[in-house]
């Protein structure tokens, strides 16, 4: 394995053979670097290095984040093109639920082989807002199928429930973002 530095500023770890004159990531001096010892294993090292939670986890965001213009959108929209965001809000509303559930799944493993356990304060915040955004994914493919957008009142309450489901999403990005340098940093 080459030999790491850690920026003693952001902590920013790299190969010490790529430093050049500054941080790639902050931009302090060269010589704010100090030498770094990776205590992770090569096996979890390579399971996290696939990334597998942090790729899988970008659908579900964007689905929700769709939704909400979509729903949102649906007041001022009305013809064939009012007709194609209905369908495919509702292909998008039901294959929500299906990637969050890959989402969940691939969390709780990054979680086990990042942290070796789940009960952190900051996973357990992760687990109940993406339990909020499972139950609000289910609600809103509901009352979509059930009422559409036909009537003002059916597209407030799906614009109501998307909004949660963004805000859902922004949350579990704040928290995951909090989570990324916590035990492997750079």
């Amino acid at each position: 394995m080459a030999e790491l530095i850690k920026c003693k500023s952001c902590g920013f770890v790299m190969e010490a053979g790529r430093l050049h004159d500054v941080c790639p990531a902050c931009g302090v001096p060269a010589k704010m670097f100090e030498p770094y010892i990776d205590t992770v294993s090569d096996k979890r090292r390579m399971i996290l290095g696939m990334h597998i939670h942090p790729i899988i986890v970008h659908f579900p965001q964007a689905f929700g984040a769709v939704l909400f213009i979509f729903s949102a959108a649906m007041f001022f929209i009305q013809g064939q093109l009012r007709d194609d965001i209905f369908t495919t809000s509702k292909v998008i509303a039901f294959f929500l639920p299906i990637v969050l559930a890959l989402s969940f799944v691939t969390g709780l493993f990054d979680g086990t082989i990042r942290f070796r356990k789940i009960q952190s304060p900051y996973l357990v915040q992760k687990i109940v807002w993406a339990s909020i955004y499972v139950v609000l994914s289910v609600v809103f493919f509901a009352v979509l199928i059930k009422g559409g957008y036909a009537s003002t009142t059916s597209t407030a309450i799906l614009t109501a429930i998307s909004a949660g489901l963004l805000e859902s999403s922004t949350m579990l990005g704040l928290i995951g973002t909090k989570l990324i340098d916590a035990k492997f940093p750079g």
